[in-house]
């Protein structure tokens, strides 16, 4: 909640909102190697103490991909892609690297003394730049088709995080099809690919735990973007050498095997995916197939085992995996088409049918929890075309067990 919305929490609490996030910043919060910008910790607290007041529990996001430089600057600090390149802004080797590791415990160590958990409904844990589960997208940077784990924790054990495994196949590049003068085969493959996806999904794993070390009881949000690797296409992509093939939206890199990621966090209680594309692209042309593909179905679990689920929308396939895995289930909307910063795209609805959609879907699905992408929007009429009102006649309308 920016500050131009603190004076905002009673306007939401009346249209019925009942649940705020409130992201944090670790560039900001620890601007420096042990040291904390009180002001901000007050400005944050501030901000943390309005909610209360107005009766709305809060997400908290601890902002981990808001990485100081100096934590960018450790040894192994960032990501290293497999052509060379480092992500172009924020986020930090939260995967492999011991000493970033070490440096996010200290700063969620902080974060539960000076701030609490009164009040927190749930917190989210990511791992990438955008504080999602898996690697960086395909906007932020390195080179095409670069995947994610070549620094020297991961591939010489250099620095490893501790009960964190390097590769099974150092210095084999996806798309190779040989490694030290053999025929690379499929069983190599998809050992690779399987410590490569399971190392992202630890990091979340390891967060979550440091966080019940701290005394949080309450919710885990693991957010998560489009479909991920789709069966089918893991297939395919194996037998490619991972060299491009069956990745339509650059799910490889990102290491997104969600059928199997969720798995591992079901192993852990009070989890619950996080779908922050409701009404997304994949939406738009689903909603337009014939029959139409973007409606959750109590079947879905178990007839997405038999089906081709290509054509379904990204939150009706996430919904019915996390079901699958008896993990809870919230969710998002995309946010503004034309924003570079969100999910949205060119050829996604507008805000003002987001806010129609995106809510129903929610309820449709099952979802506990919905919340409305960059709140700002709400206060921006003439840009948005949206505002608190038309938020609390959609809370009105759908009068249902979700939290809106």
């Amino acid at each position: 909640m920016p500050r131009a919305l603190l004076n905002a929490s009673q306007n939401f609490a009346r249209a019925g909102v009942s649940v705020v996030e409130l992201p944090l910043a670790w560039d900001r919060y620890q601007p420096g190697a042990g040291g904390v910008d009180h002001h901000y910790v007050a400005e944050v607290r501030e901000r943390l103490n309005r909610c209360h007041e107005a009766g709305m529990a809060v997400v908290l996001s601890p902002g981990l991909h808001y990485a100081p430089d100096w934590v960018r600057g450790l040894p192994g600090g960032v990501l290293r892609g497999s052509a060379g390149g480092t992500p172009k802004d924020q986020g930090s080797e939260l995967i492999f690297s011991a000493d970033v590791r070490d440096a996010a415990q200290k700063y969620l160590a902080l974060v539960a003394s000076d701030l609490g958990f009164e009040g927190v409904a749930a917190i989210r844990v990511g791992t990438n730049a955008s504080g999602e589960l898996g690697y960086p997208g395909p906007g932020d940077g390195g080179n095409e088709r670069e995947y994610w784990a070549f620094g020297d924790a991961p591939q010489y054990g250099i620095g490893l995080a501790e009960g964190v495994a390097p590769s099974p196949m150092p210095g084999w590049i996806p798309g190779a099809s040989s490694w030290h003068g053999r025929s690379v085969t499929d069983e190599q493959v998809q050992r690779w690919w399987d410590w490569y996806a399971g190392s992202a999904v630890d990091a979340a794993v390891w967060q979550i735990r440091e966080l019940r070390k701290l005394g949080y009881q309450g919710r885990l949000h693991v957010p998560v973007a489009g479909r991920g690797v789709l069966p089918n296409d893991k297939a395919t992509a194996i037998k490619g050498r991972l060299d491009g093939r069956a990745n339509p939206d650059g799910a490889q890199e990102r290491g997104l095997d969600y059928a199997v990621q969720f798995a591992a966090l079901a192993a852990l209680p009070g989890v619950d995916v996080d779908f922050t594309g409701l009404d997304d692209i994949s939406a738009v042309s689903a909603a337009a197939a014939v029959p139409r593909q973007d409606q959750c179905l109590p079947t879905d679990d178990e007839s997405m085992l038999m089906e081709d689920v290509s054509q379904w929308s990204s939150h009706r396939y996430i919904s019915a995996l996390a079901r699958r895995a008896v993990l809870g289930l919230v969710g998002e909307n995309p946010g503004p088409p034309d924003a570079p910063f969100t999910g949205g795209s060119p050829q996604s609805h507008s805000l003002a049918e987001q806010l129609r959609t995106a809510p129903a879907y929610a309820v449709q699905c099952g979802m506990t929890t919905f919340l409305f992408g960059f709140e700002e929007n709400l206060f921006d009429e003439e840009g948005s075309g949206v505002t608190t009102e038309d938020y609390k006649e959609v809370i009105q309308r759908l009068q249902s067990p979700a939290q809106q």
